[in-house]
């Protein structure tokens, strides 16, 4: 079954965005053996614009671009002690989706992409009246695997609703040989996002 949206050749332009909010605390000990509470607040908002073409019926490839922002302060006031640390990536890159069409509203579909991502990472340290700050920059990798229902109100209009899905991302130290690599699925409510698509023939 092909939709009259997902048809060889159709093009779609849109975006997907990310938020979500976190707080919570937790029991803490120091070395001195002082009970205390750790408060930890953190923040993220992200935006993908794409652009894509359908290979075949229900086949689409483009390039999207992605950007991440997030925010975190931790605080141990049993030891005078604060960090806010604010974090970007930038990941450019190709993706591939697949629609699996329900009815003539609504489709399932999966979608993978793989993109190379710039980050930098600033954080500042209070600690006994001492402020110490850090920044670094990384080059590396982003691949992810996530799934999303499209629900298509006009016919040349889909909204979608998705989540953050399996994420693997690979980084290196700018002017270093220092790397990190890491995996990540988020399928829950906090990695819930919102999409909108325009979809147009030729």
């Amino acid at each position: 079954m092909a939709l009259a949206q997902t048809q060889s050749g159709d093009i779609f332009i849109g975006a997907n965005l990310g938020w979500n909010n976190n707080e919570y605390t937790s029991n803490y000990t120091n070395n001195a053996g002082i009970v205390g509470l750790r408060t930890n607040e953190s923040s993220n908002f992200s935006i993908q614009p794409m652009i894509g073409t359908f290979l075949s019926d229900n086949i689409a490839l483009g390039i999207f671009v992605n950007y991440d922002n997030n925010r975190n302060k931790s605080t141990l006031p049993v030891d005078n002690y604060n960090e806010n640390s604010k974090n970007h990536f930038l990941t450019v890159g190709p993706f591939i989706r697949k629609f699996f069409p329900l009815n003539e509203k609504f489709a399932f579909y999966g979608q993978g992409n793989i993109g190379y991502r710039r980050s930098s990472y600033n954080t500042d340290q209070e600690s006994s009246g001492m402020t110490y700050n850090y920044h670094n920059k990384y080059n590396g990798i982003m691949a992810a695997i996530k799934p999303g229902i499209v629900f298509f109100a006009t016919k040349n209009m889909g909204i979608d609703v998705s989540v953050r899905g399996l994420q693997y991302s690979f980084s290196k130290l700018k002017n270093s040989s220092q790397s990190t690599s890491s995996l990540e699925a988020g399928f829950d409510l906090p990695n819930l996002n919102i999409g909108l698509n325009l979809y147009l023939s030729r």
